[in-house]
Formats: structure tokens, C-alpha cells, sequence
């Protein structure tokens, strides 16, 4: 159906709608990004909105009482490759479920998440995902807002314990895993590179790994050690080489290395290998987190990943059946269980460590 002729002004989807020939419903869906509205009819919605000078306004659609299509996602921290995938995912997750997204990142910073979490109550969000969060000192005030207020609210892979409807990856598994592997291929003697307690996610790592030790016969602080460097806390590839430099010097006859993550890992290989040592010939490792260039890396790299398409997904999901709840919200607690990634860089014990 052709367009008629536009009125005097169009500051409405209704009056868009109207002027296309089209549904409000239908109009709303190509604004929103629906996966299910034709090219062509998303072409025409834009030519118009274009054409007129009309931007949809969410704001004054929530302050009418109406939906806003507005998701608010605030990360506490942004510092490894594998939170800009889960960026990617959460907004490519919503999308597809007619749903934008306003990103914030506040950088551990309580005061800050605070700020934008009544930013995100006045622009009417329907429903908030916190990546890392909520911070430990606004743990209280997000799980009243949850119980008390309209809002949908899903901690996604929080760092702290909160009654929140939630998903976590069980890092536990990916622990025994690692662990398990190495120790079926006869490594006796093994180094932590930055996995500690008190870091993010350190204290159920390390709880894991105790855990997995004791199973095995392995003993705690003899048989497994743990490598970090306080001037160098960072868990980047510079801080994986530094951990490399001290395991050389320390001189025990280690056969593997379990990273906190594959930056670390990739620090740690490269360094390694520049002092003469083989990969997995010498010594094997492992990674964390399965990052594109691990499959690229000679040799590839073991790694663990975190399935962060399948997590956001169920993050999504928890966060749209809060929307439908009317106000009794599911107290929904999701783990999440990693994949183990093969790789060339763990092989059998050498007898001769480092």
C-alpha cells in the first residue's frame, strides 16, 4: 500500500503507522529491530521516519504507560576481551526479542551504579541485567527495587551472592575439569598463575581446585602451588609473562600450568617458549575462556569456554518472565556448565618440569 499523504507533522508510531498504511504493531516491530518484519517493510519505516524528520520516542511512550522496548544492562567492569562477547550477545539476545538496549559500565564504582540505576528508572527500562552486580554495597538496595518496584531484574554471573533471579557459570566444573585432565595425563606438580583468593570468582576457584586436589592425592601448597606477583595484578598478557619469569626462577620441577585466563595463558606460552622451554613437551597449560585467537596459536591453546551466547540467552529469558510475572517475581537460580576445549598445549608429564 502506498504512503498517504503525510500529515502536518508525525510525532507519533500510531501517526506513522497511519501514513504508511501499516499496523501500529508492525510499525513497532521494524523500529524495535524484530527479526520477523521484512527488509523491505523495515526500508519503507525508515524512508519515512527519514523523510518526515520522526524519531520514536521510548520515553514518552513509558511515561504514558506504555512499553518502552528499553533494557538497561550495567557491567561493573569491562577489563578482559570476554566481556565486550558479552556485550555482543546480551544485544544481539534482546534484539531478537524486539528489545534495545542502553549499556552503562561503572567500573566497580557503588556510587556510580547507584546513579545509573535511577538513570535507568527514569528512562522507564523495563527490566535491568547486571553483569558482574549488583556491587556488594547495593546488593540490598537492588533486591528491594526487584521486590518492590515494576522493574525486571537478572544478575548475570554476579560476583557476589544476591537474591536476585540469576545465572552464573559453575567455574567449579571448569576447576575439576582442568584439573582432571592434567592429572590424567600424569602431572603431579602443578602452578597456579593467578588464580587466588580474593580476586573476581577466586574463592570458588580456589575452593574447586582444593577440592579436586584433595580427591586426587594431591596436597595443597606442595603439589599445587599458586603463582601471582602483587606489583603485577593484572590478568593480561604482561601478567602472564611475569608469572612465566617467576616460575622459572622458583626452579620446582612443575609439569603444568592452569591460567586464570588465556591472556595469561598466551603471556605465560610465550614467555615460556622464548626461554627454550616446549609446549606441551616441557610444560602443558591451560586457559580460561576460549578467546578467537586461542584456535590460532601454535600450539592451540586448552582452554575452557564460557558458552556466553548460551548465558545471555537464559538471562534474557529469566529477564522476560519477570516482565510477566505481575510482580511475583521468580527467584530463578541458573548455573551454567562451561566447555571443555581440547587443545595441542597439554600433553603427558615430562619428567623434567621446569
Amino acid at each position: 500500500m502506498s504512503a498517504s499523504k503525510p500529515p502536518k507533522e508525525v510525532n507519533t508510531t500510531l501517526a506513522l503507522a497511519q501514513y504508511l498504511g501499516l499496523s501500529r504493531w508492525t510499525v513497532s516491530r521494524a523500529l524495535n529491530g524484530h527479526p520477523g518484519v521484512k527488509a523491505e517493510t523495515v526500508e519503507r519505516v525508515n524512508e519515512a521516519m527519514n523523510a518526515l524528520g520522526f524519531s520514536p520516542n521510548a520515553l514518552a511512550r513509558g511515561l504514558r504507560g506504555g512499553k518502552t522496548g528499553v533494557v538497561g544492562i550495567c557491567f561493573q567492569t569491562f577489563g578482559t576481551p570476554v566481556f565486550s562477547k558479552k556485550v555482543k550477545a546480551l544485544q544481539k539476545t534482546l534484539l531478537e526479542r524486539g528489545y534495545r538496549a542502553i549499556i552503562e559500565l561503572i567500573e566497580d564504582d557503588a556510587e556510580a551504579e547507584r546513579q545509573v540505576v535511577r538513570h535507568f528508572q527514569s528512562l522507564q527500562v523495563e527490566g535491568i541485567i547486571f553483569v558482574g552486580g549488583p556491587h556488594a554495597e547495593n546488593v540490598s538496595l537492588v533486591e528491594e527495587l526487584n521486590r518492590n518496584s515494576p522493574l525486571s531484574i537478572v544478575a548475570m554471573d554476579p560476583f557476589d551472592e544476591v537474591a536476585l533471579p540469576r545465572v552464573r557459570l559453575d567455574r567449579e566444573w571448569a576447576m575439576r575439569e582442568s584439573l582432571e585432565k592434567l592429572f590424567a595425563l600424569g602431572h603431579r606438580r602443578i602452578a597456579l598463575f593467578g588464580i587466588r583468593e580474593g580476586i573476581i570468582y577466586g574463592a570458588e576457584r580456589v575452593r574447586a581446585l582444593k577440592d579436586a586436589a584433595q580427591g586426587l592425592g594431591l596436597v595443597w601448597g606442595d603439589d599445587i602451588v599458586e603463582f601471582s606477583d602483587p606489583s603485577n595484578a593484572g590478568m593480561d598478557y604482561e601478567g602472564g609473562r611475569v608469572l612465566a619469569e617467576n616460575f622459572l626462577k622458583d626452579g620446582s620441577a612443575r609439569t603444568a600450568i592452569i591460567a586464570i585466563n588465556d591472556q595469561v595463558a598466551i603471556g605465560a606460552k610465550g614467555m615460556l617458549q622464548e626461554s627454550g622451554k616446549t609446549i606441551p613437551g616441557d610444560i602443558s597449560i591451560v586457559g580460561f575462556d576460549n578467546l578467537d585467537v586461542a584456535a590460532h596459536l601454535h600450539p592451540t591453546l586448552a582452554s575452557v569456554d564460557q558458552r556466553i551466547g548460551h548465558t545471555a540467552t537464559q538471562a534474557v529469558e529469566l529477564l522476560l518472565e519477570g516482565m510477566d510475572s505481575n510482580g511475583k517475581r521468580p527467584d530463578t537460580r541458573l548455573a551454567i556448565e562451561p566447555h571443555w576445549v581440547d587443545g595441542e598445549s597439554i600433553g603427558p608429564a615430562s619428567r623434567k618440569g621446569n
